[in-house]
C-alpha cells in the first residue's frame, strides 16, 4: 500500500542529503581556493593603484634604499648579462623595457617574500661547461626574476662586506665599487691580470722570497658550507633585513644540500668572497704574505720547509673552519725561478725560454669593445691599427700545428679576428671550422664570434659552418653532447631561417626534450622565426612545461594572432605573478612590432 507521507519524507531526506553534499563540496572548493583568492586580490589591488597613479604604501619591512639596489641589479644584468657562461638571455631586454613595473613587483615580493616564494619558487638551469680538453665545471643560470631579486639583496649588503675585507693589495677578486652610469658592480682595475702581475712583481722585488706556495680550492662554489656563510651574513646584517631572504633563496637553489652557491652569477660572487673573508683574515693575523683571486691563492715563503709548513696549516684550517679542501692537481711548491717563469707564461701566453716578445705583445692587447669608454670608436680604431703588425692567419695556422692548443692564446686570436676585414675573418673561420675538433676547448667562443659576425661572413664561410654543424649533429659528436655547446649552436642557427634549419631544430628539440636549456633556446628561435605551425602544435603541451618553457611560450603566443589571444584568454588565470610580467612585456613589444627583434 502506497504511503504518501512516507514517500514525501523520503523525498525530503534525499533533497537534504543533496544539499549537504553540495554545501560540503562548496566549502571544500572555497577552502582550496582561498590562497588563489588572496593572490588575485593582491594583483587587482596593484592594478588599481597603478590606474590611480599612486605608489603602494611601504610595509614596515621595506627599507628606503631597496629600490636603488634593485635598480642597480637590473642595470647590471641588462648591461652585462646574468652569467658569463650561458647564452645571453632575452630577459635582459625585457627587464630594460619594463624596468619601472619590474621594480614595483620586486618591491612587492620584498614585502611579501614568503607568499611569493611559495607561489612561484625559483627553478634554475644547471649543467656542465667544459674546462680544457678533459675537464668540466658545474654552472647555474638562476631563474631570471629571482636572479634580479637575489642580486638586489646582495648589493644591499655589499658596502658592508667590502668594508670588512682585507686590502686590495692582497685580494684581487670582485672588489665592490659600483658605477651607476655603467651599471657595473666591481672595480675593473682590480682583476686576475693585476693579481698575476702583482704576484710576479712581489716575487721579483723581494730577495727573501725563495719559494712560492700556489693552490686552488677544490670545487669552491659548489662546496661553500651554508652554515658558515649564514653566520657571516648575520654578522654583516644583524637585523636580518636582507640576510634572512638571501639564506632562504640559497636553500631554494641548493635543494636538500646544506652547501653550494650557483656558479656564474654576480650575486654568488659577492657571497663567495664573503665566505673566504674569515680565512683571509686568519692568514693575515698569522703573518702569512699572500695574494688571492677567487679561489686561487699564492703564498710567499722563505724556504721549502716554510712552504710545506704553511701548506699543512692552510689545509687543516680550511677543512676545520670552512669544510673546504685543496685541489691536488693545482697545489704546488715552486722555487722562485719556477714561479716567475710560470707566471710570465700565464700573463703573456709564452714560456720564458721561448723568448717570443711578439706573442707577448699580442697577448697584452685588450681585445674588447667598451661602449662605456670616453671614446669607444677611437679605442677600437686604435686596436685595429695595433693588429696590423700581426699575421693573425699565420699565427692561427701555427697554433693548429700543436697537439694541444694554448687556450688563452687561441681564444685571444679568435676574438682579435673580429677587428680584421670581412675577407680575413671569413678565411680564418673556414680554417677554424675545418679543425673544429682540435679547437674543442674554445668551441663556445668560436660559435659566439661566428654568430655575432654572421652577416659579415662570405657565402663560402657560411656554407662551411652549416656543413660542419650539420655533420656534428648527425654524428652525435662528443662536442654537442655538452648541453651548453648545443645551446650556443642553436643560437648560431637562428641567424639563418630556412626550412632545412627548422627541420634541424625540430630534431634537436625532440632529442633534448628533457633539457630545460636546449628546449628553451629552440622555442625562442622558432618564435623569432614566427614558425606558427610549430608553435601552434606546441601549445598542447603547455600544462606539462617547466617554468622556463611556460614563460617562453607565453611570449611566443603573441606570434599566433587570434589563436594566441584566445589561448591566453583561456589560460591567463593560471599565470603566476612572474608569467604576468612576461605577458605584459610581450604585449608591449608586439604592439610596437619589435617582439621578433627582442628575441
Amino acid at each position: 500500500m502506497i504511503n504518501p507521507i512516507k514517500d514525501k519524507k523520503l523525498e525530503l531526506d534525499n533533497e537534504i542529503k543533496g544539499l549537504v553534499l553540495k554545501t560540503d563540496g562548496f566549502n571544500a572548493k572555497l577552502k582550496q581556493s582561498k590562497k588563489d583568492i588572496e593572490r588575485r586580490y593582491r594583483e587587482l589591488s596593484g592594478l588599481l593603484v597603478e590606474q590611480q597613479g599612486k605608489k603602494p604604501k611601504k610595509s614596515k619591512a621595506r627599507v628606503e634604499n631597496i629600490e636603488n639596489y634593485f635598480s642597480l641589479a637590473i642595470d647590471n644584468i641588462v648591461n652585462y648579462g646574468d652569467t658569463d657562461i650561458f647564452p645571453f638571455p632575452y630577459e635582459t631586454r625585457m627587464f630594460e623595457d619594463i624596468k619601472p613595473r619590474l621594480i614595483e613587483r620586486l618591491l612587492d615580493v620584498f614585502d611579501n617574500f614568503d607568499d611569493y616564494l611559495i607561489e612561484s619558487p625559483p627553478v634554475n638551469i644547471s649543467t656542465c661547461s667544459t674546462v680544457g680538453y678533459t675537464g668540466f665545471r658545474w654552472a647555474t643560470q638562476v631563474d631570471p626574476f629571482w636572479n634580479v631579486f637575489y642580486l638586489g639583496l646582495c648589493i644591499a649588503i655589499s658596502p658592508d662586506i667590502e668594508g670588512k675585507r682585507v686590502s686590495k693589495e692582497k685580494v684581487y677578486s670582485y672588489r665592490y665599487l659600483p658605477n651607476l652610469e655603467k651599471g657595473s658592480l666591481f672595480d675593473l682595475d682590480v682583476n686576475w691580470k693585476k693579481f698575476q702581475e702583482s704576484s710576479l712583481n712581489e716575487t721579483e722585488a723581494d730577495d727573501k722570497i725563495k719559494y712560492v706556495l700556489s693552490f686552488d680550492i677544490a670545487d669552491f662554489y659548489t662546496r661553500i658550507y651554508h652554515h658558515r656563510l649564514e653566520n657571516a651574513l648575520d654578522r654583516i646584517d644583524p637585523n636580518k633585513t636582507y640576510s634572512s631572504k638571501i639564506k632562504d633563496l640559497i636553500q631554494q637553489f641548493s635543494g636538500t644540500n646544506s652547501y653550494g652557491l650557483p656558479v656564474g652569477c654576480p650575486a654568488s660572487r659577492i657571497l663567495a668572497e664573503l665566505s673566504l673573508d674569515s680565512f683571509d683574515h686568519l692568514l693575515e693575523v698569522n703573518g702569512f704574505i699572500f695574494k688571492r683571486f677567487v679561489d686561487d691563492y699564492v703564498v710567499f715563503c722563505s724556504s721549502e720547509e716554510d712552504a710545506h709548513s704553511k701548506l699543512i696549516f692552510i689545509s687543516r684550517k680550511l677543512m676545520e673552519n670552512e669544510g673546504l679542501t685543496l685541489q691536488k692537481q693545482k697545489t704546488s711548491v715552486m722555487s722562485r725561478e719556477e714561479f716567475i717563469g710560470l707566471t710570465k707564461a700565464k700573463l703573456y701566453g709564452v714560456k720564458e725560454d721561448e723568448g717570443s716578445t711578439h706573442k707577448a705583445k699580442f697577448m697584452s692587447l685588450p681585445i674588447r669593445f667598451d661602449p662605456y669608454s670616453d671614446d669607444p670608436s677611437g679605442d677600437y680604431d686604435d686596436l685595429k691599427k695595433s693588429l696590423n703588425s700581426f699575421d693573425l692567419l699565420g699565427m692561427l695556422a701555427s697554433e693548429l700545428q700543436k697537439s694541444k692548443i694554448d687556450q688563452n692564446y687561441s681564444k685571444h686570436l679568435i676574438k682579435a679576428l673580429q677587428a680584421k676585414s670581412d675577407n680575413i675573418l671569413s678565411d680564418a673561420l673556414i680554417v677554424v671550422f675545418t679543425n673544429i675538433n682540435s679547437l674543442y676547448p674554445i668551441f663556445i667562443k668560436i660559435i659566439q664570434v661566428s654568430a655575432s659576425n654572421w652577416d659579415r661572413l662570405s657565402l663560402d664561410c657560411q656554407n662551411k659552418i652549416r656543413e660542419v654543424l650539420k655533420s656534428l649533429l648527425e654524428e652525435n659528436s662528443f662536442i654537442l653532447q655538452v648541453e651548453l655547446n648545443t645551446a650556443f649552436v642553436c643560437k648560431l642557427i637562428s641567424k639563418d631561417n630556412s626550412v632545412a634549419n627548422q627541420i634541424l631544430l625540430t630534431k634537436i628539440y625532440s632529442k633534448n626534450i628533457d633539457s630545460m636549456l636546449i628546449s628553451l633556446v629552440v622555442i625562442q628561435v622558432m618564435a623569432k622565426w614566427n614558425v606558427h605551425y610549430w608553435l601552434s602544435d606546441l601549445k598542447r603541451s603547455f600544462s606539462t612545461m617547466n617554468p622556463w618553457q611556460r614563460r617562453m611560450f607565453i611570449v611566443s603566443s603573441f606570434f599566433l594572432g587570434d589563436e594566441g589571444k584566445h589561448w591566453r584568454d583561456h589560460n591567463k588565470k593560471s599565470f603566476n605573478f612572474i608569467e604576468q610580467l612576461y605577458s605584459l612585456w610581450a604585449a608591449k613589444r608586439k604592439n610596437a612590432n619589435t617582439l621578433e627583434k627582442a628575441l
